[in-house]
Order: C-alpha cells, then structure tokens, then sequence
C-alpha cells in the first residue's frame, strides 16, 4: 500500500495552484455584457440576434452597417439587442463594435473564411480561439446560457431538398432541446418546408404564424394560415398554429415555459411585408432551375445551401439579398415586440421583490426615491390629467389650388401652408385649448425622430402651446410622420398622402407606462397606430378600468378596430365611443363582417336580439323620413343598419357628416322611459323634457329595457367663401368632446358617462359646441384653430 507523505511544504502547494489557476485562465468563457446582464437581472426586454448574415451573408461594410441598423431598431422600440458571436474563441454574448468589426471584416479573400458556428462547432472553436458567426443552433444555445427568451434572425433552416439526402439542419433538433423563442420569415424557400414542418411537429416544437392582417381570410379554413416560405409570404404548407398578436405569442412562451417548465423552443413567423416579399411563380421557377443545376454538377450536402442561395442572387440581381436584410429588419421589430409583452407578463406574474438597480449604478434606491426623480422630468401633474389621446402627430402640409374645378396631371396656381398635425395631436390640442382655463390636462402621447428636418420644426412649434408633452417619445431610427393635402378654392380635400409609419412603431411598452404613470379617465385612439398598439390598449383598458373612444381616422385605416382580438360585448364592451365619418363607418362595418364579429352566437347576437330591430322600427323610420328627407338618405346607403349591427360591440356611435352635422345611435338602458317622453308626431323630445336642441329623435323599445337612440344634431351654418380648410375640422369636434367629457367627470355632476344621460341639456350643448368646435377649425388656416378654442 502507499503511504502518503505526512509532511508536504506549503510552498510546492502555491505552486501548484498557481500552475493549475494560469491552465484554467487560457480556457475562454461565455462573456456576457453588463447591459445584457443587467438587462437579465431587471427582466427588461432582450432581443438575440445571430451573427452568420455579418460573417457570411454580406459583403463588408454593408454587413456591419445592417447589423449595427438592426440593433438600432431593437433600442428604438424599447428593447436590448444581443448581437451574438465567437471573438477569438471567445462565445460572446453582446458584441462590442470593435467585435462587430471583426467579424464583418472580411474583405481579405486570401485569409481563412471565418467559422459558421453551429452546435457540433463550439467546443472546436474555443479551444483553437477562432472567430465565427452563430447560427441559430449556437445562437440559441448561448442566448439560453445567458438568459434571453426571444431571438429573432432571417430565415430558418430544415430538412434540404432532395429529402434521400437526409440532410436535416441541426436548427430543427437544437429547437426540440433549448427554451429559445426564434422569430423568422419561415423555413427558407429552397428547403423541402412540408417535411422541415413534419420533424419539427415529431420533435414537439410549436410553430405559430402570424396574422399581419393582410391576408385574404378567406382562403383560409378556420383562420389557420400556411407558414411563409421566407421569401414569399405563403409556402402553402399549413402552419400548425395561427396568432394574431404580439400578446399571445408572449402568452404561448410563458405558459410553455414558465407554467409547464418544457425545455423546447418555439418558432414564430412572421409573413414578409407585402411590398418587400417575392412572388411565389418566380422564387419557384428559379429553386427548380437551380436545383436542376445542382444536381448537374453534382452539389450535394453543406455545399448545397451557398450554391443556391449564391445563384439565386444572381438570378435575381441582387434582390433576394436584399430581401434578405428587410426580413431580419422585420423580424427584429416583431422579436422586440414579443419580448417586451414577455417581459410585461413576467413582472405581473412576480411577487414584489427587492429593489432593482438603476442601470449604470451601482447602488439601489427606493420606489419613492426613484418616483421622486422622475416627477422632475415632467411637466405636467399626472393630478391634473383626466384623458390622453394616443396617435399621430406630423408635419402637415396643405395646398389650396385656387380653382374649384384643378386640372389633374398639371400644375394648379394656389397657396401653401405648414403646419403641425396629426390626427391625434390635432384631437389633443383642440382638448387642451378648450381646458386651458379648467383644471383638467389632456396627456398626448406619440412618438417623433427629433433629429430630422420635420421633427425639429414640431419640436419648436411645440413650445408655443401649452400643451403636456411628455408622452412624446424621440424614435431616432425612424422619420417623423408627414402629411401632404391638396383641396380645391372651397376646402374640399382632392388628396392626400399620409407618410405615419413612425407612428405604428411606437413601442408598448411606452405607451403602457404613460397610462400607468397619468392614469386617465378616457383614453381615445386614433387608427394610425398599429394593431397591436390597438391590442395592447384594449388590454390595459380591461385590467385598469379607463374608457376608451376610437378615432377611426380615415377610409383605409378604419379597418384595424374589427381585426382586434377579445372585443367585449355590452355591458362588457371595451369601447365607449367611435366618432367615425359615414365612409369609416361602413369600412369599420365591413371590417367586423369579414372578421367574424358578426358570427358570435353567444355574446352578440343576444345584445342585438335586445336591442328589438324589427318591422316596427323600420316602419318608424320610414315614417321619419318623409318629414326628415335626411333619415331617408342614410337608410338608402345602410347607416342605420351598419350602426345596429356594431352597437354591441360600440354602444355609442356618433358618426361625423360634415355640413349635414352629426348622426347618434347608441344603446341606452332605460328605454321605456325616454321613449315615453317622445312626442310621436313630431319626433322629438315633448316639451315638458326640456328645450332639445336635436333636429329628431326616435327611440326603439327592446326587451329588458334595452333599446337604441338615434339622435341627429344639425351642423351650424356656415357660409362657402369662410371655409379656408376641412383638415382638422372633425379633429377639433373631437377634441371638444374629450374635453366636455373630462370637464363632466371632474365636476362630479355624475359617472363621467354623459353621452348616454340622454334626458341632460349639458349633452346636448356638448356636441353642438362641438360643431361650433369645427366651424372655427374650417375658418382657419391652421388645422386646429388653437386661440379661437380658448375662447369657446
């Protein structure tokens, strides 16, 4: 037996750690950054993003300047980007510019290619200290390591075409194994995607496609989409799940991951904008024709994938890279909004916890300490504001041509005007200069680039009112939102050109913190915001109690309201009041139709089966008419029944008809009673009511004492050669009524409800001045007639 030695000096025991400790410092480590770790720690909002498109996708420097635009993207919109890679045998997680340097630098072709770093390749690489992009396998792996849920990239691999080939992607195993979130345009194109589809179902790995809301539904059996083949929005092979939010993507990974605790991944996709995505005849017609090549010349296995990607290139001229560039754009805007409606449910499913550090302190600080601080950057009392209007804010230009009658497709003599509009600061200013003097402040919340030509002429401009600011959010990646009007001598609109894609890219996340900060009464929004903005409204709006009032905006964007998921019912609605044109109106009601609004046997149509729409109302219409040829009108172009139909869902409808005036129905609740106080034969209010200063009124009787309202207030006078502009005009109706509104509430006068207190003289001298409102925004140049509101 050996014996050990009793006596050991200590000096051979420190050389022998210090021999041991200088080994073990060579071997490399996974470097995470401070932000990023940070970033962790606090659950804010991170976005991976794989580095093989920087090493092997593009030529330098357009791939360093794409990388470093997408990480831009991610920041704006309120997400840490997580650029991933190997430095030198380094895995880094959060590559530094210097890093980014490295790895896009490739223009020394006699140099050894960089390594595409997959799984199979890590240990390899650490150990001979090489440099390389990740894929999504080793992208994965190392966002996991880190902490990091969601990663959004181009395309993803899969199963290569021919399928006897057995040449599987190892992206589609790492997926069964690793909880990472990949946000992608779809397998892509020149892979076999049915059967790529097929061993991710056999490995258990959700894929969901996303409704952009530019789909032809009807295509569609039961809603469900086929996944996009990335370059081309539909592959034709089924997608195993369909979502319609940024939500519910967020929902599927907590409930996977957090609930249930399963170690798989989950693939989102995200269709390609219509305007970026390739045909399908002419992404097919060329994979065929160069796969036939392949195989001519014998191409097979690791090589198959450059070969093609580099001949569709060619064949191309060059769009397909491109393409390929908008897609990871795209996606890292979805991956941001994912992550930050991820990071959201996480904080509401936590308990309170200790405090957090500010970032880039080293210190913690209290929940008061830190509200303290941020008070001081506010200029305006969250006491004080009783509404906030969420939406649009741009530089508007106006051309009024002198003739009534301009000459399409040449050049028309009149005047120009600049000034700051926007639906929604439009709205907001009109609600500020009428509560100027009122102890009620209307919060605007938007989002401009403070660096371009047009946001700094809105950012002087918006000194000049006193107008609370501090919703206004500085997209620096974006271009501050413009619009460009033509009308004719009398200020009928000819066209226009709406540039607010700024606006559909205001982060969640921010306007979710106003809210919480300012906590408002009413909360309108207007329809250039995105969909999911939308959702993420209407979903605050249920958890925190506010109202909600919907600008629909225009023709083509009124749309977006039917497309929204979990839109209550009376009582249980969500909206309170849309103030939309008749046009929008029938838009909103075709958008409801073909969104199976109208198909909800179980919340629906009960509230309409109450509401009593029978003969007898028709008949009571019909009578109506011959004494108000008006009524008459709009039963022949279906206001009435578009109205009927979305009283469930919006329970008061105040349709705008410019010089006609302004259309209510809306459902009330005391039916009976109302409809005793109508005089029959004139239809209006009895004189016993009160003074009406409606020019009809008719009431229709349901069951359970439900029943609708239509109510017509006629516009106030004005005569053709005052008219100087329309823009702006049912803008400042609006905001008048989101003033009165908020005036009402604070008063205390009631429940803050006073469009459906129909027996109340202050309703109705809420909407005609809110007519009086439009009269001076059409006598204006400026779109909303700022000093002449002050003085209503």
């Amino acid at each position: 037996m050996l014996k050990c030695h009793s006596k050991i000096r200590p000096s051979f025991i420190k050389a022998t750690i210090q021999k041991c400790h200088r080994s073990f410092s060579t071997v490399p480590k996974l470097t995470i950054s401070e932000e990023i770790k940070q970033a962790v720690s606090e659950n804010k909002p991170v976005v991976s993003l794989e580095s093989t498109i920087i090493s092997h996708g593009l030529p330098y420097p357009a791939n360093i300047e794409m990388a470093q635009s997408v990480e831009k993207l991610i920041r704006s919109r309120g997400a840490i980007p997580a650029t991933i890679g190997f430095i030198k045998g380094i895995p880094k997680v959060g590559l530094s510019t210097q890093d980014l340097e490295i790895l896009a630098d490739n223009r020394d072709t006699n140099a050894i290619g960089k390594y595409k770093v997959s799984r199979r390749d890590i240990p390899y690489v650490m150990t001979h200290g090489l440099t390389g992009g990740t894929t999504i396998a080793a992208t994965m792996i190392l966002s996991h390591k880190a902490g990091i849920d969601v990663f959004a990239t181009g395309g993803l691999g899969g199963v290569s075409r021919p399928f006897e080939l057995m040449d599987v992607s190892a992206d589609l195993d790492e997926l069964s194994k690793t909880p990472v979130s990949v946000v992608c345009s779809g397998p892509k194109s020149i892979l076999d995607i049915k059967r790529t589809m097929e061993y991710l179902e056999t490995k258990g790995v959700p894929v969901s496609t996303f409704n952009d809301g530019e789909f032809e539904m009807d295509k569609y059996p039961n809603g469900n989409l086929n996944v996009p083949g990335f370059y081309t929005r539909d592959s034709g092979v089924k997608s195993p799940f369909t979502f319609n939010s940024f939500d519910d993507a967020a929902k599927m990974i907590y409930n996977g991951k957090y609930n249930m605790q399963l170690e798989n991944g989950y693939v989102f996709c995200i269709p390609a904008p219509v305007d970026v995505a390739l045909p399908d005849e002419l992404i097919n017609e060329i994979i065929n024709e160069t796969l036939a090549e392949a195989t001519d010349l014998c191409i097979t296995g690791k090589d198959l994938t450059p070969f093609m990607l580099g001949r569709i290139n060619e064949k191309t001229n060059g769009v397909s890279v491109k393409c390929n560039v908008e897609f990871v754009r795209n996606n890292a805007i979805a991956g941001t909004k994912i992550a930050i409606a991820l990071a959201n449910l996480k904080s509401e499913k936590q308990t309170p916890s200790t405090p957090k550090l500010e970032y880039g302190k080293e210190t913690t600080i209290s929940k008061e300490k830190h509200n303290q601080i941020k008070e001081k950057s506010l200029n305006v009392s969250p006491a004080n504001v009783s509404s906030a209007v969420i939406g649009s804010i741009a530089l508007d230009s106006t051309c009024i041509i002198d003739s009534s009658d301009p000459k399409l497709g040449d050049s028309n003599p009149g005047k120009t005007y600049q000034s700051i509009g926007g639906v929604g600061f439009n709205i907001a200013l009109a609600s500020n200069a009428i509560s100027s003097s009122r102890n009620h402040r209307t919060l605007f919340v938007s989002a401009i680039n403070k660096d371009d030509p047009a946001g700094l002429t809105i950012s002087k401009k918006l000194s000049d009112w006193n107008l609370p600011c501090d919703g206004i959010l500085n997209l620096k990646s974006d271009k501050t939102a413009q619009y460009t009007s033509m009308h004719n001598s009398q200020g009928d609109l000819l066209l226009a050109c709406a540039d607010m894609d700024i606006i559909e890219r205001i982060p969640s996340s921010h306007i979710l913190e106003c809210l919480q900060k300012y906590d408002p009464r009413y909360v309108l929004f207007d329809s250039n915001i995105s969909v999911g903005l939308m959702q993420s409204i209407f979903d605050a709006s249920m958890k925190n109690g506010f109202q909600l009032i919907y600008e629909p905006t225009s023709v083509v964007k009124a749309s977006k309201l039917g497309k929204l998921r979990n839109l209550g019912c009376f009582p249980n609605h969500n909206v309170n009041l849309i103030t939309p044109t008749v046009s929008e109106l029938n838009t909103i009601f075709e958008s409801f139709s073909e969104n199976g609004k109208f198909d909800d046997l179980d919340h629906w149509f009960p509230v309409l089966d109450s509401l009593g729409i029978n003969s007898q109302l028709r008949n009571q219409l019909d009578a109506a008419s011959r004494m108000f040829p008006l009524i008459r009108e709009y039963i022949d172009r279906g206001v009435f029944q578009q109205c009927f139909h979305l009283l469930p869902y919006l329970p008061c409808i105040l349709v705008k008809d410019g010089a006609n005036g302004i259309l209510m129905v809306q459902i009330i609740e005391d039916s009976s009673m109302v409809k005793s106080v109508i005089s029959p034969s004139s239809f209006n209010f009895k004189a016993s009511a009160f003074d009406t200063l409606s020019s009809f009124t008719i009431v229709n009787e349901g069951s359970q004492d439900l029943g609708i309202l239509i109510q017509h207030f006629s516009a106030l006078p004005i005569e053709e050669n005052e008219i100087k502009s329309v823009t702006g005009a049912g803008d400042s109706l609006v905001g008048y009524l989101l003033s009165g509104l908020a005036q009402y509430q604070n008063y205390g006068t009631g429940d803050g409800e006073l469009l459906t207190d129909v027996l109340n003289e202050e309703r109705e001298k809420l909407i005609m001045n809110a007519q009086r409102a439009a009269g001076l925004s059409l006598r204006s140049e400026e779109a909303v007639n700022y000093e002449g509101l002050k003085s209503l």
